[in-house]
């Protein structure tokens, strides 16, 4: 006669080699991410499920099952969240029947009714690269089968993990500009049609912000090529700060910038648009008196949004570049949102 435990034990065999299986020549960190929770989701009398990724400071959830969004606000977590911190430090699990009251209080997401939790590290060349999170709003909701499975399953995914971090790194080289660090055009043109169908089929809002370096060649001609990089990088640094995770910064073209604000109506574009030329205006830069005619580096920017300016990839760029240009015949430093559109495109309101 099979007991339960035989039965479980039988039911991990086979989910680590389904996993095996699935994840077969995968090499897309979030793809591996996905199949993983799954899988776990599967097994373990778990509630919330996920994945993490740790980058830097930054603990980034790859994939999740489980977790309200509300809860996981942008997807991205500190480092130094004592749960988090203890397991970079220790290389160990946390394993919790009751959570209340212990380190694991600490641990995401925020604001969860969490009394039982599992977390252990994913450990590559003695490096914690990722973290297997799962919980459940029950105390003694996990057993030592459970606590086996997530720490076996830890160990046989690390090298299909290192092979997949290589693959994210090579793949993020081909979509970021060199020079700046964000995103090339290439991935802007994935990125926006991508973002326009979700726009389309849920009835949202979508925004960009094109964007330009004013004067940028006479910055360059005075101070050299590789100032004029520093500065570029600064420049991208304001935007970077300032804006939403979930916003994407691209060069354009040479000194040109644009920044995707998805579910971002007009109104909010332009006070976004606004508050990064005031911003950059207010910045102190290395060199701005000596080379520029107004003796300051500034920005103009076009702003366009759907479905106000557009309904395609096209007529939203065209758009944007539209306003720009505006922007710069009107003596630069400033922002423009193109001035009598054609308002029967827009299906949505204003918020």
């Amino acid at each position: 006669m099979i007991t339960r435990a035989t039965e479980k034990q039988i039911q991990i065999f086979k989910a680590i080699t389904r996993i095996h299986q699935n994840i077969g020549t995968q090499l897309d960190l979030g793809a591996v991410s996905q199949i993983v929770v799954e899988e776990l989701a599967a097994i373990v009398s778990c509630v919330g499920c996920a994945m993490l990724i740790i980058e830097g400071e930054i603990a980034k959830i790859l994939a999740e099952r489980g977790f309200a969004e509300e809860m996981l606000n942008e997807k991205e977590f500190n480092a130094d969240m004592p749960a988090i911190k203890y397991i970079l430090d220790t290389k160990q699990s946390i394993c919790r029947s009751e959570a209340k009251g212990s380190i694991a209080c600490g641990c995401l997401p925020v604001g969860r009714p969490m009394k039982s939790l599992i977390c252990t590290p994913i450990v590559v060349k003695d490096q914690v690269r990722a973290i297997i999170h799962i919980d459940s709003p029950n105390a003694n909701a996990f057993d030592d089968q459970d606590v086996h499975f997530i720490k076996l399953l830890a160990e046989e995914i690390s090298i299909a993990w290192e092979l997949s971090s290589l693959y994210t790194q090579i793949k993020t080289l081909s979509i970021k500009d060199s020079a700046t660090g964000c995103y090339n055009r290439k991935q802007l043109d994935e990125d926006l049609n991508a973002e326009l169908v979700r726009a389309k089929r849920y009835e949202r809002s979508l925004s960009l912000l094109m964007i330009d370096i004013d004067w940028l060649k006479e910055y360059n001609d005075f101070h050299g090529p590789i100032k004029g990089n520093e500065l570029l990088q600064k420049i991208v640094g304001i935007f970077k700060n300032d804006v939403r995770s979930i916003d994407k910064v691209y060069r354009h073209d040479g000194e040109e910038f644009v920044i995707l604000l998805p579910e971002t109506a007009r109104e909010k574009a332009l006070s976004v648009a606004k508050r990064l030329q005031k911003l950059v205006e207010q910045k102190p830069f290395e060199g701005e008196t000596e080379s520029q005619p107004n003796k300051k580096i500034t920005v103009s920017i076009g702003a366009a949004s759907y479905p106000w300016d557009g309904n395609t990839k096209k007529e939203l760029l065209e758009s944007a570049e539209t306003a720009l240009a505006q922007a710069k015949q009107s003596g630069r430093n400033c922002v423009v949102e193109l001035s009598g559109v054609d308002s029967s495109r827009a299906k949505l309101p204003r918020l």
